[in-house]
Protein backbone atom coordinates (compact mmCIF):
# COMPACT_ATOMS: atom_id res chain seq x y z
CA UNK A 1 0.00 0.00 0.00
CA UNK A 2 1.02 3.62 -0.26
CA UNK A 3 1.72 5.78 2.78
CA UNK A 4 2.11 9.51 3.17
CA UNK A 5 5.30 10.26 5.07
CA UNK A 6 7.03 13.38 6.31
CA UNK A 7 10.56 12.94 4.98
CA UNK A 8 13.47 14.75 6.64
CA UNK A 9 16.28 13.11 4.66
CA UNK A 10 16.28 11.28 1.34
CA UNK A 11 19.81 10.37 0.28
CA UNK A 12 20.44 8.56 -2.98
CA UNK A 13 22.75 8.82 -5.96
CA UNK A 14 20.24 10.25 -8.45
CA UNK A 15 17.79 12.95 -7.39
CA UNK A 16 17.79 13.26 -3.63
CA UNK A 17 18.46 16.99 -3.77
CA UNK A 18 15.01 17.51 -5.27
CA UNK A 19 13.17 15.41 -2.70
CA UNK A 20 13.94 17.50 0.39
CA UNK A 21 15.14 20.84 -0.95
CA UNK A 22 16.06 23.92 1.11
CA UNK A 23 12.77 25.56 0.03
CA UNK A 24 10.90 22.72 1.77
CA UNK A 25 12.40 23.63 5.11
CA UNK A 26 13.37 20.69 7.31
CA UNK A 27 10.87 18.18 5.91
CA UNK A 28 8.64 17.34 2.97
CA UNK A 29 5.49 15.25 2.65
CA UNK A 30 5.55 12.53 0.01
CA UNK A 31 3.62 9.32 -0.66
CA UNK A 32 5.77 6.18 -1.01
CA UNK A 33 5.02 2.58 -1.92
CA UNK A 34 5.64 0.40 1.16
CA UNK A 35 6.53 -2.56 -1.07
CA UNK A 36 9.73 -0.72 -2.01
CA UNK A 37 10.91 -0.30 1.61
CA UNK A 38 13.41 -2.44 3.48
CA UNK A 39 15.34 -2.45 6.75
CA UNK A 40 12.85 -0.23 8.59
CA UNK A 41 14.20 0.72 12.01
CA UNK A 42 13.36 3.11 14.83
CA UNK A 43 15.44 6.27 14.62
CA UNK A 44 18.12 5.94 17.35
CA UNK A 45 17.79 9.64 18.22
CA UNK A 46 13.96 9.69 18.46
CA UNK A 47 11.65 6.69 18.98
CA UNK A 48 8.74 8.51 17.26
CA UNK A 49 10.65 8.56 13.95
CA UNK A 50 12.04 5.92 11.63
CA UNK A 51 14.71 5.20 9.06
CA UNK A 52 14.61 2.80 6.13
CA UNK A 53 16.05 1.94 2.74
CA UNK A 54 13.88 2.78 -0.26
CA UNK A 55 14.18 1.37 -3.74
CA UNK A 56 12.55 3.55 -6.41
CA UNK A 57 12.75 0.86 -9.05
CA UNK A 58 12.62 -2.68 -7.67
CA UNK A 59 12.43 -4.05 -11.24
CA UNK A 60 16.07 -3.24 -11.95
CA UNK A 61 19.00 -4.46 -9.88
CA UNK A 62 21.30 -1.74 -11.29
CA UNK A 63 19.66 0.99 -9.22
CA UNK A 64 20.83 1.60 -5.66
CA UNK A 65 18.91 2.09 -2.42
CA UNK A 66 18.01 5.49 -1.03
CA UNK A 67 18.40 6.08 2.70
CA UNK A 68 15.34 7.76 4.13
CA UNK A 69 14.58 9.38 7.49
CA UNK A 70 10.92 10.07 8.25
CA UNK A 71 8.89 11.67 11.03
CA UNK A 72 6.60 8.64 11.12
CA UNK A 73 6.69 5.56 13.33
CA UNK A 74 7.62 2.04 12.32
CA UNK A 75 4.11 0.97 13.41
CA UNK A 76 2.52 3.38 10.90
CA UNK A 77 4.58 1.89 8.08
CA UNK A 78 3.76 -1.67 9.15
CA UNK A 79 0.04 -0.82 9.30
CA UNK A 80 0.16 0.65 5.78
CA UNK A 81 2.12 -2.39 4.54
CA UNK A 82 -0.54 -4.72 5.94
CA UNK A 83 -3.32 -2.86 4.09
CA UNK A 84 -4.33 -4.43 0.80
CA UNK A 85 -4.82 -2.59 -2.45
CA UNK A 86 -8.40 -2.37 -3.74
CA UNK A 87 -7.19 -3.75 -7.07
CA UNK A 88 -3.99 -4.77 -8.81
CA UNK A 89 -4.55 -1.95 -11.31
CA UNK A 90 -5.32 1.73 -10.82
CA UNK A 91 -6.77 4.20 -13.33
CA UNK A 92 -5.95 7.86 -12.84
CA UNK A 93 -6.81 10.99 -14.84
CA UNK A 94 -3.49 12.19 -16.30
CA UNK A 95 -3.12 15.61 -17.93
CA UNK A 96 -1.85 15.64 -21.50
CA UNK A 97 1.64 17.12 -21.82
CA UNK A 98 1.81 17.36 -17.99
CA UNK A 99 -0.01 20.69 -18.13
CA UNK A 100 -2.92 21.36 -15.73
CA UNK A 101 -4.88 23.33 -18.37
CA UNK A 102 -4.84 20.40 -20.82
CA UNK A 103 -7.53 17.72 -20.89
CA UNK A 104 -7.10 14.52 -18.87
CA UNK A 105 -6.88 10.99 -20.20
CA UNK A 106 -7.58 7.94 -18.03
CA UNK A 107 -4.32 6.07 -17.61
CA UNK A 108 -4.28 2.54 -16.16
CA UNK A 109 -1.17 1.05 -14.55
CA UNK A 110 -0.31 -1.64 -12.01
CA UNK A 111 -0.39 -0.33 -8.43
CA UNK A 112 3.09 -1.70 -7.76
CA UNK A 113 4.51 0.37 -10.65
CA UNK A 114 3.94 3.63 -8.74
CA UNK A 115 7.03 4.45 -6.72
CA UNK A 116 6.10 7.85 -5.29
CA UNK A 117 3.53 10.64 -5.40
CA UNK A 118 4.55 14.25 -4.87
CA UNK A 119 2.74 17.58 -4.56
CA UNK A 120 2.16 19.83 -7.55
CA UNK A 121 3.06 23.08 -5.82
CA UNK A 122 1.03 25.56 -7.92
CA UNK A 123 -2.18 23.64 -7.09
CA UNK A 124 -1.61 20.86 -4.52
CA UNK A 125 -5.34 20.55 -3.68
CA UNK A 126 -6.20 19.35 -7.20
CA UNK A 127 -3.02 17.94 -8.76
CA UNK A 128 -0.02 15.77 -7.96
CA UNK A 129 2.98 14.24 -9.69
CA UNK A 130 2.93 10.46 -10.09
CA UNK A 131 6.29 8.76 -10.63
CA UNK A 132 6.10 5.20 -11.91
CA UNK A 133 8.16 2.63 -13.78
CA UNK A 134 6.55 0.72 -16.61
CA UNK A 135 9.75 -1.30 -17.17
CA UNK A 136 13.33 -1.31 -15.98
CA UNK A 137 14.64 2.25 -16.31
CA UNK A 138 11.46 3.41 -18.04
CA UNK A 139 10.72 6.11 -15.48
CA UNK A 140 7.66 8.27 -16.08
CA UNK A 141 6.48 11.35 -14.21
CA UNK A 142 2.96 12.45 -15.03
CA UNK A 143 0.61 15.13 -13.71
CA UNK A 144 -2.52 13.63 -12.17
CA UNK A 145 -5.83 15.41 -11.53
CA UNK A 146 -6.04 14.29 -7.88
CA UNK A 147 -4.31 15.60 -4.81
CA UNK A 148 -1.43 13.67 -3.30
CA UNK A 149 -3.63 12.70 -0.34
CA UNK A 150 -6.25 11.16 -2.68
CA UNK A 151 -3.95 8.53 -4.20
CA UNK A 152 -3.69 6.23 -1.12
CA UNK A 153 -7.51 6.42 -0.75
CA UNK A 154 -8.04 5.43 -4.37
CA UNK A 155 -5.55 2.58 -4.07
CA UNK A 156 -7.18 1.26 -0.88
CA UNK A 157 -10.89 1.93 -1.48
CA UNK A 158 -11.23 2.48 -5.22
CA UNK A 159 -12.47 6.03 -4.64
CA UNK A 160 -11.58 9.27 -2.93
CA UNK A 161 -13.50 10.35 0.11
CA UNK A 162 -13.81 13.78 1.63
CA UNK A 163 -16.07 15.31 4.24
CA UNK A 164 -18.60 16.53 1.66
CA UNK A 165 -18.42 14.31 -1.41
CA UNK A 166 -17.30 10.97 -2.65
CA UNK A 167 -15.90 10.66 -6.16
CA UNK A 168 -15.53 7.22 -7.69
CA UNK A 169 -12.26 6.49 -9.45
CA UNK A 170 -12.13 3.81 -12.06
CA UNK A 171 -10.35 0.68 -10.89
CA UNK A 172 -10.40 -2.88 -12.07
CA UNK A 173 -11.28 -5.53 -9.53
CA UNK A 174 -8.89 -8.39 -8.76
Amino acid sequence: MYIQLTITRFADKRDSTRRVAPLDGTSRDIVLNTANMSDIIVDPADATKCQFKYFDNPRDRRESWAYVHANNTVAEIIAASDTEFHSTMITLPIHKHNHPDEATVDHTMPVEAITYVDRYNPDPANHCWICYYNAAFKRREVLCHYSMEDIPDIAEHGSTTSSTTETTATTEQR
